[in-house]
């Protein structure tokens, strides 16, 4: 299910994730939230981008879209640990979408800690911590998207992973 190149599950450098699932939008979204949460990510908000662009704009052909905004403690202290102002680029999100025309729910994710690294937003003197910062993120991350492609196929609800 991994569209990134290679079919790998492991995010490279310069890649965003992103994969399908096989289940309904209003499932999916819960779904996505929760493999973040099981990774310890701590969810910040779910917004539902359809519905404020369609309530603030009257715009109701804006396909279902929800981002789930989400937070790692140990990547928010590490982050801060290199330079306070790095907390404006965090938390992490990861958007659950659909397309006209397909059948599947779409999770795309880009990472925040690699938009602190791409944009040389922490002092030069860091690239090291911010190296280890990707990585790590990378690491969590995979296990998050792991669990997605796993669990998230043929509607059936994930076994409970507690």
């Amino acid at each position: 299910m991994s569209d990134t190149a290679g079919d790998s599950l492991a995010p490279t450098a310069d890649e965003a994730l992103h994969t399908t699932v096989d289940m309904p939008f209003d499932d999916a979204v819960p779904f996505v939230q929760i493999e973040h949460e099981l990774a310890d990510f701590e969810t910040v908000r779910v917004t539902r981008l359809d519905e404020m662009i369609e309530g603030m704009l009257g715009h109701d052909d804006v396909e279902r879209t929800a981002l789930i905004v989400v937070c790692h403690p140990e990547i928010a202290y590490d982050a801060i640990d290199i330079d306070p102002t790095l907390a404006g680029m965090l938390p992490c999100t990861t958007v659950v979408y659909e397309r006209a025309g397909d059948d599947r729910v779409h999770v795309h994710h880009v990472s925040a800690t690699k938009a602190i690294r791409d944009l040389g937003c922490a002092p030069a003197d860091a690239d090291p911590a911010v190296a280890d910062l990707v990585e790590k993120t990378g690491e969590l991350m995979t296990v998050v998207w792991e669990n997605i492609e796993e669990h998230g196929r043929d509607d059936e609800v994930p076994p409970s992973r507690e």
